[in-house]
């Protein structure tokens, strides 16, 4: 089943989009749809540390808050990556920015009814390619375990075990980091001899430190920092301090 929420400060806006995406969803997928009126109730529902949601179209402009669209994806982002966002505004200046986050569509209000269904369809389609390629798959105590590659925060070596660190968990293997990075994707990163990290979820990076939105940090060695960095620049457009 899809969850789908709606986030518009406009409760005309929030009817108008609910009605065009069940015209346009398929008629053999379920789904279940909650509607945000605010900033406010949307940020408590990311407060749990979870964002339930396989597609969501977000506003950009939320009343008088100061709190954007484009700031509640960048958590949403972090929270759980493989989430669909489709913008919805009529702002189009607001239209560059949103590349600062991971989205599927930007649709213009004033052509939701042209626009909906296709951005609609390009979500279902990216969930639908989900496969066994997004996971890392290890053993530990001879025992096979897979987890999603965009809940790996980083990796730590400690001597002879391995540290794989997620949002949530923990997990110790005999690897070593450059045998787990042979498979993962490019935006993994070894930035210390003893770290290898997620340039995808890291929010900053200064002061030869990569930091991620929950507050964890890692080490950057000397030898690895204008490399880290120029991945990091690349990849994102936040503020890189020296």
């Amino acid at each position: 089943m899809l969850k789908i929420a709606i986030c518009d400060d406009n409760e005309i806006q929030l009817t108008i989009i609910q009605e065009e995406l069940e015209k346009n969803i398929k008629e053999d997928i379920s789904y279940t749809i909650d509607k945000f009126n605010s900033d406010t109730a949307f940020v408590q529902m990311l407060q749990s540390g979870n964002c339930p949601y396989d597609i969501i179209f977000m506003d950009i402009v939320l009343g008088d808050s100061s709190t954007s669209g484009i700031d509640l994806v960048h958590r949403v982002n972090f929270l759980n990556p493989a989430c669909q966002i489709i913008y919805i505004s009529q702002y189009l200046e607001f239209a560059p920015d949103v590349y600062d986050t991971q989205h599927v569509y930007f649709v213009n209000k004033e052509r939701l009814s042209e626009f909906l269904g296709k951005a609609l369809d390009s979500a279902i389609k990216n969930i639908a390619c989900t496969d066994d390629t997004n996971y890392l798959y290890f053993t530990i105590r001879k025992k096979q375990h897979k987890i999603p590659q965009n809940a790996i925060l980083y990796m730590e070596r400690n001597l002879r075990e391995t540290t794989i660190v997620t949002r949530t968990e923990e997990f110790k293997v005999s690897e070593r980091i450059d045998q787990l990075l042979e498979r993962l994707p490019s935006w993994f990163v070894v930035c210390h001899r003893s770290y290898a990290v997620n340039l995808r979820l890291a929010s900053s990076i200064k002061q030869y430190s990569v930091f991620f939105p929950n507050g964890k940090t890692v080490p950057i060695g000397r030898t690895h920092y204008a490399a880290v960095k120029k991945s990091f620049a690349l990849m994102n457009s936040y503020l890189i301090s020296e």
